[in-house]
C-alpha cells in the first residue's frame, strides 16, 4: 500500500503538470491574500476613497448692514427665519416625477398658510382667462425667458412676440416636439399648473444653476416640519435657515427705509453691469426702494463662498476652502427717531382736527361749487367714505363667513336686503333709460345720471366701445358729450358704424339690429352686476337717499371688527340714546377712525425739518404710512393689493414726491428778485388798489374788496398783499423799450428761484419728483400760482436757504457709515449747492425782516399763534387753491429762533382748507423740538381742532 503511494507521489513529481500546478497555487494564494488585504483590512479606506465625488463652488450670502436714526435709534435689522429651498438635482429623471414633487412641494406650504415666493406673470381668472401681469419692457424680457430655446439669433420671433398669455401659457407647459419644455400633466387643474409652472419657471431662469432656488421665505414652523417629515419624497428640497429684514417702528419710516426683495432681472442687469461680473444672481436679496435701495452698494455686504465635496446623495463630505462674507455696513440717518415718531402723530391728530372743524350733521357743503373759503364735509360723506375706502367690506356683507357673530348676521342681512332691493330697483330704471326708443339724455335721468355715465364709463374702458376708432369730431359723439343725445341711441349708433367690438358680446352669427342691442344690453348688465365699483355706487345711492342709515353704518364697524367690540355703544346706538353723528364724531375725535380711513378731503400731509446749518434732514413725515415689513423679502399679495388701492394713497412719500403749488410762500422768490433786479427798493411803498388792472385779465387781492394800503415789501410779506407782488411782477416784465414782456418777466422769476434751488431736486437720497418753476403768467406766478410746483422738501431747501442768509445746502438723510468694527467708511459733510451771499444785504434784511413780521407784529399773518411765543418764528404762509370745489391746500414754512436760526419746519396738507391749519402744525413741531409743551400731550391719541379763525388765513 506505502508502494503505491510513493509511486504515486513520484509519478506527480515527474510529471510535466506539476510545475504549472504550483505556479496556479501560488497565484491563487497571493491573489487570496491581496483579497483579503483590499476587503477585510484597507476596506473602509479604499471605499472612502473610490466613493463618488463631485465638487462645488457655493456662495455664502452676507448679512445685510443696519440702519440706524442719528442717536442710534434702530430702524432696520436682520432676523433669523427659515426658508423652502429647491435646486435641480439629477435624483429627479423625468419632469413628470419633477412636477410631483413641486406640487407636493406646494401643497405643504399652502397647507401651513405660507405663500410661493417666486413671482409669474401670468394669471388665469373664469371672466378674464389668461392674462399678463406685466406689460412693456418687463413683459418683453419675460417672453424672451420664456422662448430662450426658441428664440432667433436671441432675438423674439414677431409669433412670439405678439403671443397671448394662454399661448405663453401652453407653450411653457406643453412645449413643442423640438422644445419639450415643463410637460406639466392635464391632471392639474389651470391654477395649481401655474403655481407648479411658476416653480420651473424659476427654476428654468436660475443662474447659475447650481444655485439653490429660494421657493418659500419666512416659512412657519408647520412648514418646516412637514417638509422635514416628507423629505425622502421630495428630493432637492430643502429647509435653510436664512436671514430676514425686519423694520421697527415702520409705519414712521417705511417711505425713507425703502424695503428690500428678491433681485429682479432687470436689476440683476443692472446691478451686474455697474459690478463688470456676473456678481449678483436670481437667489439674491437687494434694496427695492428708498435707502435700501440708494445705498444698496454699502448695506449689502460681500459674499463669500467655499469649495466643497458631495457625494452621490448630495451630502457635504469635505470643504476644500472657504472665503467668509464680509457684513454690510451700518448706516446712520440725520433723522431724529423719536422726533419723526412724535410729528407722525402730531400731523394725524391735526388732520383729523382739521375734518372735524369742517364736518356737519347734514347735506351742507357750505360753498363748494362757488368758492374754496368755507366747504364743508356732510356726515353722509364719512357714511360712505367707510364703504368706498373698503374699510367696511361689502363683500363679507353679502356672503358673510362662518364665524359670523349674531350681530354680524343681523345688521349685514338688514343691509344686504336694501343693497338687493336697491339694485333692483335701479336695473329697472336704467333699463327703461336704455330700452330702444328711450329719449331722456344722462343729464335729464335725475339721480339716474351717475349710474348712466358709469356705463358709457365701463364700455369704454373694458374696450366693448372701440373709442378709438371714432373720429373725435364725429357729430354723434359729441352730441352724447354734450347731453344732447340719450346714451341708448349713442351705443345703437355705435352698433350701426362697428364701433363695438362684437366679439366681447359672443356674437358669431347675423343679428338683428335691435337684437345686437339686446345683446349689448345683456353683456352690460352682467358686467355690472359683479362689479364692486358698480355696486358701491349702489350704496352711495342708498346712503344719501337716508336708506340706509348712519346707525347701521356705525354697527357695521363693530360687526366687521373695524372696531372694537363695545356692548354699551352697541346699545345705544341702536337705542337711539346716541346719535350715529355724535358717534362717529367722537370716534374721529380719538382717533379709532383715522382721515387716512376716510380718505376725504384733507386726510394726508407732510412735515420736513431741517437743520438748516448743514441740510441735515431731522425728519421726514409723511402721512399716511404703511408697514414696509409686509412688503420686505417677499411681498404679502393682500397687503400689496390693499396699499395700492386705499384711496389716501398711503404708498406715496409725499415730501419728495407731491408737487403742490406754493401758494403765498414763493412770494419772497418775488422780493428778492424784484430787489434785486431793481425794479423795487426796501423803502417804496406800493399802494393796493384791491384790483389789478395793468393786464388783460385783471386779478384780486385775496382781500378784496378791502386793501393794505400803501405798503413797502416786508409788510407786503407780512400781510401777504397780492397787489404788491402783482406790481412786482408786471415791472419785471417791463423791457429796455418800456413794453410788457411776459417772457423776461418769467426768466426774471426763473432766475432767483433757481438760486434757492427751485428748479432742481432737493437732494435727499430717495426718490424726489422734479419741480417746475411757472412758465406761463408773470403776474400769477408772483404769488405761487402760474405752473409753479414743487415738493415739500424743496420748500424746505429753500425756506433753510432763506433762514442761514444765503447757503443752500442739498438736503440729506444721510449721517454717517460705519463697518462692523465701528470704524468710519464714509462721513456725510454739508454740500453746498448754490452760494447767494453776494445778494445785497439790504435785500436780505428786507426780506428777513418781512419774515419776522408774519409771525411777530399785529396783523401778521400767524401773529395770533406766534406773537408771544417763547421761541422767535418767522415763516410764511400760503394757501394754494385748487378749484371752487375742492378746500384749498395748506402751506407753512417757517425757522426758528429767529435770531440764530437752528430749524426750519416745512408743513404742506393737501386741502387743508387754509394755511392756518399747517402754522398751527408746525407750533406743536416747535414745541416738541424746543422742549416747550410735555411730549406725551403733543402726541396723545386725540384729534386737535384748529384754534384760529378759518377766514384769517386765506393768503
Amino acid at each position: 500500500m506505502l508502494d503505491i503511494l510513493l509511486d504515486a507521489i513520484k509519478r506527480t513529481f515527474k510529471s510535466r503538470l506539476l510545475p504549472i500546478a504550483l505556479i496556479y497555487l501560488v497565484l491563487f494564494g497571493t491573489l487570496t491574500h491581496r483579497l483579503f488585504v483590499l476587503q477585510i483590512l484597507e476596506g473602509p479606506t479604499h471605499a472612502e476613497e473610490y466613493e463618488y465625488k463631485k465638487s462645488q463652488s457655493r456662495e455664502i450670502k452676507s448679512t445685510r448692514g443696519n440702519i440706524y436714526d442719528r442717536n442710534g435709534m434702530l430702524l432696520a435689522s436682520n432676523t433669523l427665519s427659515y426658508s423652502v429651498v429647491m435646486d435641480d438635482t439629477y435624483e429627479i429623471k423625468s419632469d413628470n416625477q419633477r412636477n410631483a414633487v413641486i406640487h407636493k412641494m406646494i401643497q405643504i406650504i399652502e397647507n401651513n398658510g405660507d405663500t410661493l415666493d417666486n413671482p409669474f406673470y401670468i394669471t388665469y381668472t373664469e371672466d378674464e382667462g389668461f392674462k399678463f401681469t406685466v406689460s412693456g419692457s418687463a413683459l418683453t424680457r419675460f417672453k424672451k425667458t420664456a422662448y430662450a430655446y426658441a428664440l432667433e439669433n436671441n432675438r423674439l420671433t414677431e409669433e412670439q412676440e405678439n403671443a397671448t398669455a394662454e399661448e405663453v401659457y401652453y407653450f411653457l407647459k406643453d412645449g413643442t416636439k423640438q422644445y419639450p419644455m415643463f410637460g406639466i400633466s392635464d391632471d392639474y387643474t389651470i391654477e395649481e399648473t401655474l403655481k407648479i409652472m411658476s416653480v420651473r419657471f424659476a427654476l428654468f431662469s436660475n443662474y447659475p444653476k447650481f444655485m439653490q432656488l429660494t421657493v418659500a421665505s419666512n416659512v412657519s414652523d408647520g412648514t418646516v416640519a412637514m417638509i422635514m417629515e416628507n423629505l425622502a419624497d421630495l428630493p432637492g428640497v430643502q429647509i435653510k435657515q436664512k436671514t430676514k429684514r425686519v423694520y421697527h417702528d415702520s409705519i414712521y419710516f417705511a417711505h425713507m427705509l425703502g424695503y428690500t426683495g428678491f433681485i429682479s432681472s432687470e436689476e440683476l442687469d443692472k446691478y451686474n453691469a455697474e459690478k463688470g461680473e456676473k456678481y449678483y444672481n436670481s437667489t439674491d436679496i437687494v434694496g427695492k426702494t428708498g435707502l435700501e435701495k440708494e445705498f444698496e452698494e454699502y448695506l449689502a455686504g460681500e459674499k463669500g463662498s467655499e469649495n466643497v465635496t458631495v457625494n452621490e446623495s448630495g451630502k457635504v463630505i469635505e470643504i476644500v476652502d472657504r472665503i467668509e462674507p464680509v457684513a454690510g455696513n451700518d448706516i446712520y440717518l440725520t433723522i431724529d427717531g423719536k422726533l419723526q415718531k412724535a410729528a407722525y402723530h402730531i400731523l394725524e391728530k391735526r388732520i383729523a382736527g382739521i375734518l372735524l372743524d369742517h364736518l356737519r350733521p347734514d347735506l351742507n357743503y357750505g360753498t363748494k361749487g362757488e368758492s374754496a373759503s368755507e366747504i364743508y364735509t356732510p356726515i353722509y360723506e364719512v357714511y360712505y367714505a367707510l364703504i368706498d375706502n373698503n374699510i367696511i367690506d361689502i363683500k363679507r356683507i353679502s356672503d358673510l363667513p362662518s364665524n359670523a357673530s349674531d350681530l354680524e348676521k343681523r345688521i349685514s342681512n338688514r343691509v344686504h336686503g336694501k343693497f338687493t332691493d336697491a339694485k333692483a330697483q335701479l336695473f329697472s330704471k336704467l333699463n327703461s333709460l336704455l330700452s330702444y326708443d328711450n329719449e331722456i339724455t344722462n343729464k335729464k335721468a335725475g339721480d339716474m345720471e351717475d349710474f348712466l355715465d358709469y356705463i358709457y364709463e365701463v364700455l369704454t374702458k373694458q374696450k366693448v366701445i372701440l373709442l378709438n376708432n371714432i373720429d373725435k369730431d364725429d357729430v354723434n359723439l359729441k352730441s352724447y358729450q354734450n347731453n344732447k343725445l340719450p346714451l341708448n341711441r349713442f351705443l345703437q349708433y355705435a352698433l350701426a358704424n362697428n364701433y363695438i367690438d362684437l366679439s366681447k358680446l359672443g356674437v358669431d352669427t347675423y343679428f338683428s339690429s335691435e337684437e345686437l342691442y339686446q345683446k349689448l344690453l345683456d353683456y352690460t348688465w352682467e358686467y355690472l352686476d359683479k362689479d364692486s365699483t358698480f355696486n358701491k355706487k349702489i350704496y352711495r345711492y342708498l346712503v344719501f337717499s337716508y336708506k340706509l342709515t348712519g346707525t347701521e353704518i356705525c354697527l357695521l364697524l363693530f360687526a366687521q371688527g373695524v372696531l372694537e367690540y363695545n356692548e354699551e355703544d352697541i346699545r345705544k346706538l341702536e337705542s337711539g340714546a346716541i346719535s350715529a353723528y355724535s358717534f362717529m364724531e367722537s370716534k374721529i375725535r380719538s382717533l379709532e377712525i383715522t382721515p387716512a380711513m376716510l380718505a376725504l378731503e384733507p386726510c394726508s400731509g407732510s412735515i420736513v425739518v431741517t437743520d438748516v446749518n448743514t441740510g441735515d434732514v431731522l425728519a421726514m413725515v409723511t402721512y399716511p404710512s404703511y408697514d414696509n415689513n409686509m412688503l420686505a423679502n417677499k411681498v404679502d399679495g393682500d397687503y400689496y393689493n390693499w396699499l395700492y388701492s386705499d384711496k389716501s394713497l398711503p404708498w406715496m412719500n409725499r415730501p419728495t414726491t407731491q408737487l403742490i403749488a406754493p401758494g403765498s410762500t414763493f412770494k419772497m422768490v418775488t422780493a428778492f428778485a424784484g430787489l434785486e433786479e431793481g425794479v423795487i427798493s426796501p423803502d417804496e411803498k406800493i399802494l393796493d388798489l384791491g384790483i389789478f388792472q395793468k393786464v388783460t385779465l385783471p386779478v384780486k387781492c385775496h382781500i378784496y374788496p378791502r386793501t393794505h394800503g400803501a405798503i413797502d415789501v416786508r409788510d407786503a410779506i407780512k400781510m401777504s398783499c397780492n397787489y404788491f407782488f402783482y406790481e412786482t411782477g408786471y415791472r419785471l416784465s417791463i423791457d429796455g423799450k418800456g413794453e410788457y414782456n411776459d417772457q423776461l418777466g418769467l426768466s426774471r422769476i426763473k432766475k432767483y428761484a433757481s438760486l434757492f434751488g427751485l428748479d432742481s431736486t432737493s437732494g435727499v437720497e430717495v426718490g424726489e419728483a422734479m419741480p417746475n418753476v411757472s412758465d406761463k403768467d408773470p403776474i400769477r406766478s408772483t404769488i405761487g400760482q402760474g405752473t409753479n410746483i414743487y415738493t415739500p422738501v424743496q420748500l424746505s431747501k429753500y425756506i433753510s436757504t432763506l433762514a442761514n442768509r444765503g447757503t443752500n445746502y442739498k438736503l440729506t438723510l444721510l449721517n454717517r457709515i460705519l463697518n462692523k468694527d465701528g470704524s468710519i467708511v464714509l462721513k456725510n459733510e454739508p454740500v453746498v449747492d448754490k452760494d447767494l451771499t453776494n445778494i445785497k444785504n439790504s435785500t436780505w434784511d428786507s426780506v428777513l425782516k418781512g419774515l419776522y413780521k408774519v409771525a411777530n407784529e399785529s396783523r401778521g399773518s400767524v401773529y395770533r399763534l406766534y406773537g408771544n411765543y417763547d421761541v422767535t418764528v418767522a415763516g410764511k404762509t400760503g394757501t394754494a387753491q385748487i378749484s371752487l370745489s375742492k378746500p384749498n391746500h395748506a402751506l407753512f414754512v417757517s425757522f426758528a429762533p429767529y435770531e440764530d436760526p437752528e430749524v426750519s419746519v416745512t408743513v404742506v396738507i393737501p386741502n387743508g382748507h387754509t394755511s392756518g391749519n399747517a402754522a398751527e402744525t408746525a407750533k406743536d413741531i416747535y414745541d416738541l423740538y424746543f422742549n416747550l409743551e410735555n411730549e406725551e400731550n403733543l402726541v396723545a391719541k386725540e384729534a386737535i381742532l384748529p384754534e384760529n379763525n378759518i377766514a384769517a388765513f386765506s393768503d
